[in-house]
């Protein structure tokens, strides 16, 4: 019975060898199909070669906490303007997925496994005929591929371009936010090579607006130093921001107080079911209580109008050649006054209700009639 345990024993661990071997095998295998298809396929990442799991007497359940997935490089065909962004998106890449890159080597050709078309792309074949032959790159490490790079792919004397830049008004404020205005700010002065504290704030101030450059400048307390540019980038964008505020918080408080329709619920008829907006009452003709210059009183209007009439002319049809007491409008009601109106109806009216004068002469004497007897 002891003897057969022990065959048993004998067996299982001979299996176990032989599946360690097989195990072994296979992940060799796996990593030569990797490495063939890195080289016929440059345009995919390099990818760490896979281990082997270390197996314990209690397995674990827990995963990897490694879920970065940083978005690859776009293609890049050689344009100047682009270039300073793909060498960025590289290099960020390669600083977070460190262990996908076995070597210098590794990373200079994924990188330039992106430059495919135009000038970039006749760059990364000369590059790769130039190792077909020497048996290696030119380059030494990334540092010296970044340094090539710069020389063909960056903007020609990109320092002189700032300086020159800097030294006119073409990177002013203008109608932009200090943090656009920043950021333009922030690539001269890194290109032009400026160092010098004062330069730079005084090259700063001079393209503020001049709004916040004197709000600045005329801090009671708490100004920047000349020799701290930081400071001066941070005061000016929280100036902005607070100008921007300020200016939404009066546009919105106009616009609430402004005159127009009273907001009053509608009125809807009786005979229809149309919805008619409530209008607002028209203002009085005459501001008879508190007059204006814009809203004078009636008599002042009627001294006005006095005062405009011609001296020589009728006072009531304004003509030239006669007196108002010889006007032939005299006797039309329209151009009576108030006196003449009622003077007229006043004349009117006795008239009307005069009793009539007898003319016949009245016989007084009594007639006498002979009575018959």
């Amino acid at each position: 019975m002891v003897e057969d345990d022990a065959l048993h024993i004998g067996r299982a661990q001979a299996i176990e060898n032989r599946l360690d071997e097989v195990l072994n095998d296979n992940l060799t295998t796996r990593q030569l199909l990797r490495d063939v298809l890195a080289k016929l396929n440059p345009e995919t990442p390099p990818t760490a070669p896979p281990q082997r799991p270390v197996t314990t007497s209690a397995p674990s359940l827990s995963r990897s906490t490694n879920s970065l997935k940083p978005a690859f490089p776009l293609d890049f065909s050689g344009d100047r303007n682009s270039g300073k962004a793909f060498l960025t998106s590289c290099r960020t890449y390669i600083r977070l997925c460190p262990a996908s890159f076995e070597d210098e080597e590794t990373k200079i050709v994924w990188a330039m496994s992106y430059m495919k078309s135009g000038h970039a792309g006749r760059w990364a074949t000369r590059e790769l005929e130039y190792e077909a032959k020497q048996g290696r790159l030119r380059f030494f490490d990334w540092a010296d591929f970044e340094t090539e790079f710069r020389k063909d792919f960056l903007p020609i004397d990109s320092e002189a371009t700032a300086i020159n830049t800097l030294e006119t008004s073409n990177y002013f404020q203008g109608k932009r936010t200090v943090d656009d205005y920043l950021d333009q700010f922030r690539d001269l002065i890194e290109e032009s090579g400026y160092t010098d504290p004062k330069t730079v704030v005084v090259k700063f101030r001079r393209g503020l607006d001049r709004r916040i450059s004197s709000a600045l400048a005329s801090m009671a307390s708490g100004r920047p130093s000349d020799n701290k540019p930081e400071e001066w980038y941070h005061l000016a964008v929280q100036l902005d921001q607070n100008r921007a505020a300020e200016e939404a918080f009066q546009s919105s408080h106009r616009q609430t107080h402004t005159p127009g329709l009273i907001s009053r619920p509608p009125q809807i008829s009786k005979n229809t079911t149309t919805v008619q907006p409530f209008l607002p009452r028209p203002p009085p003709r005459f501001a008879q209580a508190s007059p204006a210059p814009g809203h004078p009183i009636p008599m002042d209007i009627d001294a006005a109008r006095k005062a405009k009439a011609l001296a020589d002319a009728c006072c009531r049809c304004g003509g030239l050649d006669h007196w108002a007491k010889d006007c032939p409008l005299r006797f039309d009601v329209h151009y009576m006054n108030t006196d003449e109106l009622q003077t007229e109806l006043e004349e009117k009216l006795a008239t009307r209700d005069a009793v009539p004068v007898e003319t016949e002469p009245v016989d007084t004497e009594e007639d006498f009639v002979p009575s018959e007897e």
